[in-house]
């Protein structure tokens, strides 16, 4: 079909303007199939005539210009003066009746021109102008049949696609038959086809408004299949690739990033990048990091227009730690990356890394470092912070370096954006052997840094909690609204567990003060703890973690934080159906957890966690 109306399709318009009473300066607009379908003018109609479901725009005449905007009230009177809906559907009943017996018809004279055609055809002379006009005529009527069986058939679509928004609960024969409204697909069933919202949405099929996304649950984990490039991978693989960490990030709308270091490819690192659909992840192909380097330790940052700043160290122990940028592909598959080389920052690593990423493309990443012994055989320790910029095409520009914190062994990383210029992090700071006895404990330590300008500004007042308690391990930080945060940490002397502190920082002195907490929110040691920031929701705040006992499935913890930043109502939600070596956890824009992890053999598997299922975006309330 052109751009132009066939005959038949202008014959439509006129059938269904006459089945379909148009009253005062209303003007019914069916546009001919361009791949959009009649649903359009399914929807006009339908809106015309108080469809009180329905919400579509209408063409006016110019006489009527003037009443474009119709008040509710004179909407009602319309529909009363028009019979309202039960007039619509009677009409419709009289249209489909008319479409059948039409479609029985063109039938019936298609045939019966056919027939006479390759009868007059087998008198008619070979290769003479008879017998070319004879052919003609045949082509000229199958074409003809062609367009008045479409046209037929969309005004079966109209009927059908018109019923189901009157609230019609008979199904269409096929998909054919139906126009689904924007955010609808068609699914068929035993007893037909109907339009279906997708998910995310919810409506009739015909008109779907956004809703808390509660897709269908994967039921189990999945794969990361991610092709491999060529000459990957560097050492040749006798088994299916082994994985010993990983870090996930959530950037844009729908789009992840993977970073992992398999172990049977001799601890270099891979890239994948993934875009959401739906319930599932298309995932790209995997990317080298580095063909030499090894990536222990491996963290990563994406801004929102993937930007990519990546941080490993080359070894488990003494290393030098590592930083890199890169972008997606902006030119062809947005699943690719452009990575460039990588950038030393820092010596003797042998923690974790934390990259926070921050606006305009910035990107601060957090270290731990102790220097060589000097002449006298002491050494230094301090926690150190990098700004940097990740440029346009993908390099690294370092802006700057800072120390955080400086003294003492300063281990245990983790920290979390409040603002788009600036973070909280959190360490375990440890007191030297010929430290002074009695010094308050220094283990659950935060403190607030922000970007101003092209420099970082670190508040000279860290808060520690517990002070009079020590030895804890591993930790994480995770927003829960508008400058506050949750601490959540493992260990300690007294309590053997995990436990939470809720947090605010003053947003003019960027003061902290410690609202609730620190609660113990599950017993047992838990082998890794990680936190998922939950801001912006319109539920109850709440906090999300992930944690896994030894010899245990994993879980997490879902808590309630009141108004006053009181933790509350507690509870584990089991999500995973075996142990994991490793998880990573990051919240999608439609309120899902993206979920990453690494099982005991060591393959790469990933799962999306609705709303029912995680429970942390659920009213307690309710």
């Amino acid at each position: 079909m052109g751009g132009r109306p066939t005959t038949a399709q202008a014959l439509l318009c006129l059938v269904v303007a006459a089945w379909l009473p148009i009253g005062d300066a209303g003007v019914l607009r069916v546009r001919h199939r361009t791949g959009v379908g009649a649903h359009k003018a399914a929807h006009a109609s339908v809106a015309a005539h108080g469809g009180g479901k329905v919400s579509a725009s209408l063409a006016l005449s110019r006489q009527g210009h003037a009443q474009h905007a119709r008040s509710r009230k004179g909407l009602l009177a319309h529909r009363k003066r028009n019979g309202g809906v039960y007039m619509v559907t009677e009409e419709l009943d009289k249209l489909k009746a008319f479409a059948s017996e039409s479609h029985h018809t063109i039938e019936q004279r298609f045939k019966l021109e056919r027939d006479r055609l390759n009868a007059a055809l087998e008198l008619t002379a070979p290769g003479t102008s008879d017998q070319a006009a004879v052919e003609h005529a045949l082509t000229q009527s199958a074409e003809d049949y062609s367009e008045a069986k479409a046209a037929a058939t969309e005004m079966l679509e109209y009927y059908y696609t018109a019923k189901g928004m009157l609230g019609g609960q008979s199904p269409a024969p096929s998909c054919s038959f139906l126009a689904c409204g924007e955010h609808a697909k068609c699914s068929v069933g035993e007893k037909g086809a109907r339009c279906e919202c997708e998910p995310c949405y919810e409506g009739d099929g015909f008109r779907c408004r956004a809703v808390p996304c509660t897709p269908q649950t994967l039921g189990t984990a999945l794969r990361i299949r991610g092709g491999m490039p060529m000459g990957y991978p560097v050492i040749p693989r006798e088994t299916t690739g082994e994985t010993a960490e990983l870090k996930l990030v959530v950037f844009g709308k729908d789009q992840l990033a993977v970073f992992v270091r398999e172990i049977s490819n001799g601890d270099r690192g891979t890239l994948i990048l993934g875009r959401v659909a739906d319930t599932e992840v298309t995932w790209g192909k995997r990317h080298l990091i580095d063909p030499v380097l090894k990536t222990f330790g491996p963290v990563l940052a994406a801004s929102p227009g993937g930007r990519l700043a990546i941080g490993f160290r080359d070894k488990e122990i003494d290393g030098v730690g590592y930083l890199m940028g890169g972008h997606t592909n902006t030119t062809g598959d947005p699943l690719q990356a452009v990575l460039s080389p990588a950038q030393a920052i820092a010596k003797s690593q042998v923690e974790r890394m934390v990259l926070v990423q921050l606006q305009s493309s910035r990107v601060v990443c957090l270290y731990s470092a102790i220097t060589p012994p000097d002449q006298a055989g002491r050494r230094h320790y301090f926690g150190g912070a990098v700004l940097a910029e990740v440029l346009s095409g993908g390099p690294i520009r370092i802006m700057g370096d800072y120390r955080f914190a400086e003294g003492m062994p300063i281990s245990r990383l983790a920290a979390v954006a409040l603002t788009p210029s600036s973070f909280v992090v959190a360490f375990r700071a440890q007191h030297l052997p010929d430290a002074p006895a009695g010094q308050p404990s220094l283990e659950l330590s935060v403190q607030w840094i922000g970007m101003s300008g092209a420099e970082l500004v670190i508040d000279p007042h860290p808060v520690a909690l517990e002070p009079e308690h020590a030895e804890f391990l591993d930790r994480d930080v995770a927003l829960v609204g508008q400058d506050t945060f949750a601490y959540t940490y493992t260990g300690g002397i007294k309590d053997k567990g995990t436990k939470m502190a809720i947090l605010s920082v003053d947003p003019t002195t960027h003061r902290m003060s410690i609202l609730g907490g620190p609660d113990l929110v599950t017993s047992g040691e838990p082998q890794y703890i990680q936190s998922v920031s939950l801001p912006g929701s319109p539920y109850t705040p709440s906090t999300f973690t992930v944690f896994q006992k030894p010899e245990e499935y994993s879980k997490a913890e879902v808590c309630r934080i009141s108004a006053a930043g009181r933790i509350a109502d507690c509870r584990e939600v089991p999500w995973a159906d075996q142990e994991l070596k490793a998880v990573s956890a990051a919240r999608l824009v439609d309120g899902r957890i993206a979920m990453v992890f690494i099982d005991m053999n060591g393959e790469v598997l990933y799962q999306l966690m609705n709303a029912q299922e995680h429970g942390a975006m659920l009213d307690f309330g309710k």
